[in-house]
């Protein structure tokens, strides 16, 4: 893995000055050995929609398209904004 090669997606800029956090970028294997996919049950091939809270919680494992879950995963604490003129 060439972390510098890595999209900027996977290495956003952090904090006052824009840093990057390379010890923040992910790949399927972990630490341990073991296979990402094979922890979370994500099918290589459809792939997955992760909810990640901002302490790298996985908060949630869903289906690519599985838009109704994920909205009502949301509905529960969130609330619509509304705009002002």
């Amino acid at each position: 893995l060439a972390v510098d090669q890595l999209p900027v997606l996977l290495k956003p800029a952090k904090g006052r000055y824009g840093l990057t956090d390379y010890e923040k970028a992910f790949s399927a294997v972990t630490a341990t050995g073991q296979d990402i996919f094979e922890l979370r049950s994500i099918d290589r091939k459809a792939g997955a929609l992760l909810v990640v809270r901002p302490d790298q919680f996985v908060a949630s494992v869903l289906s690519i398209d599985d838009y109704q879950t994920l909205t009502d995963f949301f509905a529960r604490f969130m609330t619509a904004c509304v705009k002002q003129d």
